[in-house]
């Protein structure tokens, strides 16, 4: 789903979520007013605790919230920190996975679309390779592709350059960046890396459960 540039497709309103903590309530998230559209790259910044996994978690529907509502226009696919793949298939079937897992038949245009997504994120004729093949910039070069094999309108990468050295890291957005305006995607980056800010069109930062820029 290709949308037009700066069209709301994620937006949360007014959401609070809260945890026990001993005799006390803390706000992972405290009346949060956010919206990514498409087109555009917003990096989500901010230390440990500070509510940014939260708010993604809330984004994609693994969380709900206390109060407040969230929007999202069209599909969501996600990188993960880790990249979580499987061992025993190979680079293609990682992309291929989730249709298994539905009983979904596997056909020639879906093993092209997959292998067209690897070469768009620097994999081509990988494919057929097992992950211990392949290096750390690699392996999330492969979850970033399978985050799209769904045609995400709504792309969210929660610290997907963790694991990696410098330069990749710089790479690994900057790859971000340009399938987000290629493919006219809402992408939300969180991150602590604070070298990464550049690559954004939006930069917010998080502090005890609230946008504080």
């Amino acid at each position: 789903m290709t949308l037009t540039t700066g069209h709301t497709i994620l937006s949360l309103n007014d959401v609070s979520v809260t945890y026990p903590d001993g005799d006390r309530t803390v706000a992972a998230l405290d009346h949060v007013h956010f919206s990514a559209h498409a087109g555009e790259l917003t990096a989500v910044v901010g230390e440990s605790g500070s509510g940014k996994s939260t708010l993604l978690s809330v984004a994609a529907g693994l969380s709900v919230p206390d109060t407040g509502a969230v929007d999202v226009h069209g599909s969501t696919g996600m990188v993960f920190q880790s990249a979580n793949l499987l061992p025993a298939l190979t680079v293609r079937e990682q992309l291929l996975v989730t249709d298994r897992i539905r009983g979904t038949r596997i056909t020639r245009d879906r093993r092209r679309h997959a292998d067209s997504l690897l070469t768009r994120v620097g994999l081509e004729g990988f494919g057929d390779r097992r992950i211990h093949q392949l290096s750390g910039g690699q392996r999330q070069r492969v979850n970033i592709a399978r985050a799209l094999t769904g045609d995400p309108s709504l792309l969210l990468a929660d610290e997907p350059t963790s694991a990696l050295d410098h330069a990749l890291s710089h790479r690994i957005v900057e790859l971000l960046r340009d399938l987000t305006t290629e493919r006219g995607l809402a992408s939300v980056l969180v991150t602590h890396d604070r070298s990464l800010l550049d690559h954004a069109d939006h930069v917010v930062e998080m502090r005890d459960g609230q946008l504080v820029s």
